[in-house]
């Protein structure tokens, strides 16, 4: 009637198994992608690269090429202030 003291029979049941370690999982570094580039060549021209293009300019080319820029950003905000 009393069998507290019995050792219970575990025979029949599975064991659970040990926990396995904690692998992190591995950090996958960025690597750095240059988007543009600006510098001057040797004989002092100016360059500008844009994935796969060059664009290359004398200092006067430059010069107008920001000219023309600015025209054109003056265009835009002509444009939406019209709007």
């Amino acid at each position: 009637m009393f069998e507290w003291f019995k050792k219970p029979d575990y025979s029949n049941v599975v064991k659970f198994p040990a926990p396995a370690p904690y692998i992190a999982a591995p950090t996958q570094e960025k690597e750095t992608e240059t988007m543009y580039s600006i510098g001057v060549t040797n004989d002092n021209h100016m360059t500008l690269k844009m994935g796969h293009s060059t664009l290359t300019m004398t200092k006067a080319g430059c010069h107008n090429l920001i000219v023309q820029l600015q025209v054109f950003k003056d265009q835009l905000r002509d444009k939406e202030h019209d709007a």
